[in-house]
């Protein structure tokens, strides 16, 4: 009895394969559809199948059962090992997501680095290509892995360093003891994290240069980590100053400077100490903190700028090197007259003039001379006010803080200005902040001289009165001010 279309293989496969494949790569679009509007990585995977394993798959069934083509041609084996390939793709895309790209933050999965993963996928995909020939295209392996083990043998031999630096690179993006972006101290070198492969750890420098580290010397552990275990850092600084200045002051003044500084925090607060008496000076070691060690260079800077002014300041006397001998005729050397200084300035005002420098140089400890650097505060508000304030050489802003908590300027001063008009009050705290646009230098003069020159100089004391009241007034109305949008 004749078979019938229907009842022939080659037919059923062929209506199998007409009807089968559009429905599968339909539904697998539908899911792709979906699983994109979720954001789920697995959408990868299934691209993978609809793409490339399912197509060739219908490819394969259509050689072999609709055209009938013997498994042991050429093109049957292409396609078959093709099939595997691709297979084995999606099935390890699927793997790694799965397992590490949904990994829990702080996870042994979370951990494992991109490195290790495409290694274990390529000696995955190595032992599987190893079957598909001895299985799809029949070839004897035995011969293959002898040669390839000699081979190996030799390769291993010629490029030992370089795998000692691969197996080192492992190793350290395994236990991450650093990322991108730390700050890394390895021999003498300093510099940040900017790539790391698996040979060397590039290095840029503070001067923008690139250092190369090999992976087998950071394995070795032989480096410090500025950003672990977290990113505060501190730094250590030495002053020598006099044994005529009394230590606490000392301390004090340092402390005071340190917390004026801007990067330098609060908490954990800078500490002070004496670290030893040195020949001709005591020598105190203050520790600061900062948020992190990139930015230490600039406030090293800044505070090492203030420590000068803030010396001066204070009348501490920093010693010259002990190595530096000077030969001076103590006799003959001139020496810088406060009194005479102030005096120069006043002598060059319309308001105060002859008459108050005269009436100054009369009185006795009338002043002090005091440098601030640019940046620096002279008071805040709510501080106490030593005195008047007249500026013997630079410039300075005088600010007050609006109802909002922002600072608004009311006025910036120059050479033979002053401030600190309100120590003729009674009060003696002030009701606004002063700061150095630069370098300034200003000469405090006490209540009782200032008292004294307006009591002898009636011209002078309406001058200070009306300064008094345009103050208040500027005062109030920047403290109702607000800025405008």
């Amino acid at each position: 009895m004749p078979i019938t279309l229907v009842e022939q293989n080659w037919f059923r496969w062929a209506i199998l394969l007409i009807l089968g494949f559009p429905l599968i790569m339909i539904v697998l679009n539908e899911i792709i559809v979906r699983l994109r509007q979720e954001e789920r990585p697995i959408v990868a995977t299934i691209i993978i199948f609809r793409n490339l394993v399912f197509p060739l798959v219908a490819l394969f069934f259509f050689l072999t059962k609709v055209l009938e083509f013997p498994e042991e041609t050429t093109i049957i084996r292409l396609v078959e090992t093709l099939v595997w390939i691709g297979m084995i793709h999606a099935l390890l895309s699927a793997f790694k997501i799965l397992i590490f790209e949904q990994a829990v933050a702080g996870s042994w999965q979370e951990r494992v680095p991109d490195l290790l993963l495409d290694l274990i996928r390529f000696f995955l995909v190595s032992c599987i290509t190893a079957v598909i020939l001895s299985t799809v295209w029949k070839i004897d392996l035995g011969a293959l892995l002898t040669a390839f083990g000699v081979g190996s043998l030799v390769i291993g031999l010629a490029l030992q360093d370089t795998l000692k630096n691969l197996f080192s690179g492992i190793l350290l993006l395994f236990e991450r003891p650093f990322t991108l972006g730390d700050w890394l101290r390895v021999g003498e070198t300093i510099g940040k994290v900017i790539k790391v492969n698996w040979r060397s750890v590039y290095l840029q420098t503070r001067d923008r240069d690139s250092v190369v580290i090999p992976n087998s010397i950071l394995a070795q552990g032989n480096f410090t980590n500025y950003n672990r275990p977290t990113p505060l850092h501190v730094e250590r600084f030495s002053f020598g100053f006099s044994y005529d200045d009394p230590p606490n002051k000392v301390i004090r003044v340092l402390k005071e400077t340190a917390l004026s500084t801007p990067g330098i925090l609060r908490e954990p607060s800078p500490w002070v100490r004496v670290e030893n008496y040195a020949d001709f000076s005591i020598v105190y070691q203050i520790g600061l903190f900062v948020n992190n060690y990139e930015t230490m260079l600039n406030v090293r800077n800044d505070f090492v700028i203030r420590i000068w002014y803030a010396a001066k300041r204070y009348h501490l006397t920093i010693p010259y090197p002990i190595q530096t001998e000077y030969q001076m005729d103590v006799a003959t050397t001139p020496k810088p007259n406060p009194v005479y200084q102030v005096t120069e300035v006043m002598r060059s005002l319309p308001n105060f003039g002859n008459l108050a420098a005269e009436r100054f140089i009369e009185e006795e400890n009338a002043s002090n001379i005091r440098y601030y650097a640019q940046g620096e505060w002279v008071f805040q508000e709510g501080e106490r006010i030593l005195g008047l304030y007249l500026i013997l050489n630079g410039r300075a802003t005088i600010l007050v803080k609006n109802n909002h908590g922002e600072n608004q300027t009311i006025a910036c001063l120059g050479k033979g200005e002053f401030f600190g008009e309100k120590i003729l009050l009674t009060g003696e705290c002030s009701d606004v902040s002063v700061i150095a646009v630069d370098d300034l230098e200003v000469a405090v003069l006490s209540p009782e001289v200032v008292a004294t020159l307006l009591e002898q100089m009636p011209r002078l004391s309406q001058e200070f009165s009306e300064l008094l009241e345009t103050r208040k007034k500027e005062v109030i109305k920047a403290k109702n001010k607000t800025h405008e949008f």
